[in-house]
């Protein structure tokens, strides 16, 4: 797949259609194309996240754990276009999920030190990127609030379900 054929894949897919061709040029330009297979991880939970990705073809299933009691998250990427680890455009904080294909996979991989240098330039690749991070940072506090609210809003079944747990865990014990 040659960079006029990514171009042209990215600019079908909606969060990449306001964008001009000389911006997704730019963004492909300092990418890199990795094909993964099957087995292969993308990242794994640990690994220091140093760069993003945008899904061209292939599935890629996220699993991850919040609490080491909690029943692990599945998430599917099946879009192309697809934005993956955006967070690690801001900062290189470890993973916590892993990212591995359900099939044979093709994504561009986005290093942070190409995305520091856009914003450094001031350029508009870099200001679409971060209004991407900062409407997801958006959903994951609406989503933060809403569970707490769910455990807090209503105190007393909230302490019976803890007086539980924890009786629970004496029984174990």
């Amino acid at each position: 797949m040659d960079n006029q054929e990514i171009i042209k894949a990215l600019s079908s897919h909606a969060f990449f259609q306001r964008w001009s061709p000389g911006a997704i040029e730019r963004l492909v330009e300092g990418c890199a194309l990795k094909v993964i297979n099957v087995g292969e991880a993308l990242w794994s939970v640990g690994e220091p996240g140093d760069c993003a990705y945008i899904l061209l073809s292939g599935r890629v299933e996220r699993v991850r754990s919040a609490r080491p009691d909690e029943q692990l998250k599945k998430e599917q990427f099946i879009n192309p276009g697809s934005l993956l680890a955006l967070e690690n455009l801001l900062d290189g904080w470890p993973h916590t999920s892993t990212a591995t294909p359900m099939e044979r996979t093709t994504v561009l991989k986005l290093p942070r030190d190409y995305f520091e240098l856009l914003f450094e330039q001031q350029d508009p690749v870099a200001f679409f990127l971060i209004d991407a991070i900062s409407q997801r940072v958006v959903e994951q506090m609406r989503d933060a609030n809403s569970r707490l609210h769910s455990v807090f809003g209503q105190p007393a079944e909230t302490l019976m379900v803890l007086r539980r747990r924890l009786h629970e865990r004496e029984q174990k014990i």
